[in-house]
């Protein structure tokens, strides 16, 4: 599944909760159906997974939903007979991980000193003890930069 390229997520939603502030609901929902399924998943599957979680949604809404995810290179698809198969092309956790760093990296251009003061400020106030382990981190960085 491992990528060269992770995707690009060119929306954040951070009133959103998970998958859902980089993704629409429904292709998170289907992203989801298609992780479960474990090896490949056809529109009819997810179609399936989704009324089974209780959520309905036509086929073709969900054939749609696949296609956008596909361009997007979230998934990838074969053909066999008349249907697509499809496959996560990212794990939940590499999905993250870009969403994580194409956020942080976007602040960072933007607004570095303000979004580092209030990630600390943040970090303090919701779990002080994590600001030693930033400590520490920072120190290390610092170790290995003047190569000691």
């Amino acid at each position: 599944m491992r990528r060269e390229n992770p995707p690009k997520m060119p929306v954040y939603r951070p009133g959103e909760r998970g998958l859902e502030q980089t993704l629409g609901t429904l292709e998170a929902q289907v992203m989801n159906a298609v992780w479960d399924a474990k090896e490949e998943a056809s529109v009819e599957q997810v179609r399936q997974a989704l009324e089974e979680s209780g959520k309905k949604a036509a086929y073709t809404t969900v054939m749609t939903t696949m296609s956008r995810l596909h361009k997007k290179g979230l998934l990838a698809r074969h053909m066999r007979g008349k249907a697509y198969f499809y496959t996560a092309t990212v794990s939940r956790k590499e999905l993250d991980s870009s969403v994580i760093k194409q956020v942080v990296d976007g602040l960072l251009k933007t607004f570095a000193e303000p979004a580092i003061s209030y990630f600390v400020e943040a970090l303090s106030e919701t779990d002080p003890a994590r600001l030693d382990s930033l400590a520490e981190i920072i120190e290390e960085k610092r170790s290995q930069e003047r190569g000691v």
